[in-house]
């Protein structure tokens, strides 16, 4: 099977299985603010929040690994697959423990944390409980998926996911409505967990049998050094992403409150979900560039770049013009107008959905090229800026500052440097078409959002009427420009051969 073939495999797989989970997402969320209430749902952001901060013990493992593995597979190296696998197994389980132990020493902290008055639940058993799920990763068989990504095989998890996420799902809302219980509720997500991880663990054993082979051989000190030098490099990337998006909650709970922690939650649900979805595009590809630099064809490595980066720029673009212009309408219809957060967040979510696409797109290739040494200490700017502008603007600007924390910080860390990383160390060529024509595609859709701004002036619908209308508009004006102006580019063909194939095989299914 080629390259793009699994590449497609694995997005019609991914989108289908992340369709599925969304909607009983929302469906989970609706039932789970009906029955427990907003400070319940402040809590579980609150608390995921922190286990996103605690799995920087990682330190970038997972990505470090599934690049080494490229090369091996391709030369069907199975002692050396073995070996990286059987290091993979042992560093998860320290990850493990260290996680643990962290967790541990933050429970006495957790009042300073939350502010309100929490004596309805048992507070230090919800966190156990968040905690015991976030280590049975690290400890049930959670590495064996690294195989599997590293073939290209990224739909077979997803097949695993929906079915999990169906009976999570279907268990919390039957528990959520007879029993009105939150533990119980929690208890549901560490058991799937674990139960996730052995069938991940099953399948992997079946397909790679050798890699159930004891072993006391171990990859050489050189190796394991290389190894620890990534994983600090994708440390410190990694620790700027989870301090950009996993210190909001926090920064709410201590300065604000829990129930603008319930409130953010939401939007955040839908951030999230329209993130998820499409992120999936970038893990089902990254095998495919790994492989593609591992074999050294740079040249369409960079012409895939390219195509990568267009395709971003539209989708993330059209994304960011829906949620500004239908994302309140979809929260007033869903939930209610009192759980309506107004003024111009969504205008600065559409923003930080806009940033996090390009965002995405450049972290994929230059993980992907096994580029991460390179400008590693620059990150932890990032951390200082968004958490000194976070801290200082939430007093005065409320959510709203903590966003624009998060906004300016990956504007002056990751937008304009990792570009000149990927073309510098991995095409050897000049950055500067790269930033001209990424000027030009941002001209491009601020030009569809006041085309749109324009034409929603002259309705006068609410409610549901609006809503469709906003984000049919925000489809179909940004589809006909673009095919108006970039259609007939060497980019938008490579696109339209893409869908065809993806159709084609929607079909056969």
């Amino acid at each position: 099977m080629s390259k793009v073939n699994s590449s497609i495999k694995n997005v019609i797989f991914s989108f289908s299985s992340e369709t599925i989970t969304i909607i009983l997402k929302f469906i989970t969320r609706s039932v789970f603010i009906r029955t427990l209430g907003i400070r319940y749902l402040g809590i579980n952001g609150l608390f995921t929040n922190i286990l996103t901060l605690l799995s920087l013990a990682e330190l970038g493992l997972d990505s470090a690994i599934i690049f080494r593995l490229y090369k091996p597979i391709i030369n069907k190296d199975q002692k050396q697959i073995l070996l990286l696998m059987t290091f993979f197994r042992q560093a998860y389980r320290y990850v493990g423990l260290i996680i643990g132990l962290i967790g541990l020493l933050l429970m006495p902290f957790i009042p300073i944390i939350i502010t309100d008055d929490v004596s309805f639940v048992n507070i230090e058993l919800v966190f156990i409980i968040y905690l015991f799920q976030n280590l049975t990763t690290y400890f049930m068989y959670a590495y064996k998926s690294a195989i599997i990504k590293a073939h290209q095989k990224e739909y077979v998890l997803s097949a695993i996911d929906t079915v999990i996420n169906i009976f999570i799902s279907l268990i919390q809302i039957t528990i959520l409505l007879l029993y009105d219980n939150f533990i119980m509720y929690l208890f549901t997500v560490v058991i799937f967990n674990i139960i996730k991880n052995l069938t991940i663990a099953l399948y992997a054993n079946k397909q790679f049998p050798f890699i159930v082979e004891h072993t006391n051989i171990k990859l050489n000190k050189s190796e394991i050094r290389d190894i620890f030098k990534d994983c600090f490099a994708l440390f410190l990337h990694k620790i700027n992403v989870v301090v950009l998006n996993a210190t909001d909650n926090i920064i709410l709970s201590i300065f604000i409150g829990l129930e603008v922690v319930g409130l953010y939650s939401n939007y955040i649900l839908i951030l999230t979900a329209l993130k998820t979805i499409l992120k999936k595009f970038y893990t089902s590809i990254s095998a495919g560039i790994g492989h593609l630099y591992a074999s050294e064809d740079i040249d369409h490595l960079q012409f895939v770049f390219k195509v990568a980066n267009l395709f971003t720029i539209f989708i993330y673009g059209v994304t960011g013009l829906g949620i500004y212009f239908a994302g309140n309408s979809f929260i007033g219809i869903w939930l209610g107008k009192d759980y309506v957060i107004p003024g111009n967040f969504v205008l600065l979510l559409a923003i930080e959905m806009y940033i996090f696409g390009l965002q995405r797109n450049l972290a994929t290739f230059r993980t992907s090229m096994g580029l991460f040494e390179q400008a590693k200490y620059r990150p932890l700017f990032g951390i200082v800026i968004n958490l000194g502008i976070s801290v200082v603007l939430v007093k005065h600007l409320g959510i709203c500052g903590v966003l624009i924390g998060t906004i300016i910080s990956s504007l002056v860390t990751y937008m304009w440097f990792d570009p000149y990383i990927i073309y510098k160390f991995g095409f050897k060529k000049s950055v500067k078409k790269y930033y001209l024509k990424n000027f030009e595609y941002l001209l491009f859709i601020l030009i569809n959002g006041i085309i749109i701004k324009i034409f929603l002036n002259f309705i006068n619908y609410e409610g549901l009427k609006y809503f469709l209308v906003a984000g049919f508009t925000s489809v179909t004006i940004p589809v006909m420009l673009l095919i108006v102006v970039y259609g007939k580019s060497d980019e938008a063909k490579y696109i339209k051969d893409i869908l065809k194939k993806l159709i084609i095989k929607i079909k056969i299914r």
